[in-house]
């Protein structure tokens, strides 16, 4: 009974690091927070719990700038209107990582 309780175990916990090795596919939400821009108007998304901004990225960069800051994400819109998606990926000091994904969207003034 032990070595067959032994060789159950063994086989979930190589299947569960199996399944570790696996990509995370994070994208676009629709669900997402929105965040609206306007034009000549920057914007700052500051993270919680005193984590650090690691990568920033844009689906659309000629509608928005975004530019990491330690725990901040500086918004600068550019010109014409439009919707894009943001993802930002933080760390706190005790190495955990988060992700956060926002929808953008641009007015201009």
């Amino acid at each position: 009974m032990i070595k067959k309780t032994t060789s159950i175990l063994l086989t979930c916990l190589a299947l569960a690091a199996c399944a570790s090795d696996h990509p995370r596919v994070i994208q676009a939400s629709s669900d997402s927070p929105q965040v609206r821009l306007t034009g000549g108007m920057a914007t700052q998304i500051e993270m919680p719990n005193a984590e650090h901004v690691q990568s920033v990225v844009t689906g659309d960069p000629t509608l928005v700038t975004a530019e990491a800051a330690d725990n901040v994400v500086n918004l600068i819109p550019k010109q014409g209107n439009g919707e894009t998606n943001l993802i930002v990926r933080a760390m706190d000091d005790d190495g955990h990582s988060m992700v956060y994904q926002y929808r953008i969207i641009v007015q201009a003034h």
